[in-house]
């Protein structure tokens, strides 16, 4: 063991940061909350009042992030490797930053049909949101290391069902969506909709190469 391998079990670690990973990841729960309403709401008004929230959300998730890359350019002890911290707080903000996009286009596509298939992937989205906090909380003890692990199982079992969700509704899209414009949009839709549970399988990987790296 190297020098600087031997120091990480001496050196205390500045603790900070792993609660502004649980606010981050608390975040994106709040996210896709408020994705799953404005799916549900019943009228084009009621969309863009969420979707303001959801905007509030993503500026909110912003400035979590600029704190973390703030005080790790500030920091000379970190729990684990900059790369890491750099890796894992960018792609939790990219999972919001997917939310508030796909409900952006929501609203300027002003999609009249909310299929199905599109409540299940969101519904999907927000149980996988769950778990990413619960990976994500556990980073702060090694002991935590087997709860970590079956949230980011979770993570991977939720990313497939959307994937399934996904194949069944842009199979059913075209098969039965005559207005060209409509399936183009809603096409779009169901794509954002799985570029966030992919972007939250992502989450879960690099949180499961920090265990690697650290239990």
């Amino acid at each position: 063991m190297d020098i600087s391998g031997l120091l990480k079990y001496f050196i205390p670690k500045e603790k900070k940061f792993y609660a502004m990973f649980n606010q981050a990841a608390e975040n994106t729960i709040e996210a896709s909350a408020a994705l799953e309403k404005l799916i549900n709401a019943e009228t084009m008004d009621d969309r863009r009042a969420i979707g303001l929230t959801i905007k509030a959300i993503e500026k909110k998730g912003d400035e979590f992030t600029n704190q973390i890359f703030d005080i790790l350019n500030k920091s000379f002890i970190t729990p684990f490797d900059r790369e890491d911290i750099h890796e894992l707080t960018s792609t939790i903000d990219d999972v919001v930053d997917l939310i508030y996009g796909v409900s952006s286009k929501i609203d300027i596509y002003r999609c009249q049909i909310i299929s199905t298939f599109m409540k299940q992937m969101v519904a999907e989205i927000q149980k996988g949101c769950h778990q990413i906090k619960i990976a994500v909380g556990g980073l702060d003890d090694t002991k935590h290391s087997q709860k970590v692990l079956k949230a980011c199982k979770e993570i991977g079992k939720m990313e497939s069902r959307v994937d399934e969700h996904y194949q069944m509704a842009i199979s059913s899209l075209f098969e039965n969506e005559k207005d060209p414009i409509e399936l183009i949009k809603q096409k779009e839709i169901l794509l954002n909709f799985e570029k966030i549970a992919n972007k939250m399988e992502d989450v879960s990987d690099v949180v499961k190469t920090i265990l690697v790296k650290y239990a």
